[in-house]
């Protein structure tokens, strides 16, 4: 994913030391548009042990194991498609999605089962001349 050395040399650049505070190169990051989730990840990678390569577990589970969901530009950024939605537009759609049925158009599907249901059975009552429509009743 991110080269320590990439991140160092890209500090470098701009003036600031990898011991400088994670706010700073925050700062720095954030500043050649790099996206909020990548620059956490960056920050991580430079706090990581040099000799085992290991890094706090909590902040990884932070970063990369979030319940959140990606929003589209992370999404763009990782695979390198375009896409042409917002942020906005997705929020709407989910709550349109979301929406339940009014309760009139559940009772018209209730009555319509139940009449369907109910024509089946005497129906089929009818032709097997079982129940109503028995001999002996007629």
């Amino acid at each position: 994913m991110f080269q320590r050395n990439h991140i160092e040399k890209l500090l470098r650049l701009n003036g600031v030391d990898t011991t400088d505070s994670d706010e700073e190169i925050k700062s720095v990051l954030i500043s050649a548009q790099w996206h909020k989730d990548d620059v956490e990840a960056a920050v991580l990678v430079l706090r990581e042990n040099k000799t085992d390569h290991k890094t706090r577990v909590d902040s990884l589970h932070k970063v990369f194991r979030s319940d959140e969901r990606l929003r589209p530009e992370t999404i763009s950024s990782l695979l390198g498609i375009e896409m042409n939605i917002t942020s906005k537009e997705l929020a709407s759609r989910q709550k349109h999605s979301s929406a339940k049925l009014p309760p009139s158009h559940i009772l018209v599907v209730a009555c319509a089962a139940l009449t369907l249901s109910l024509i089946f059975v005497f129906a089929s009552m009818h032709y097997l001349e079982m129940g109503l429509f028995h001999k002996t009743l007629l």
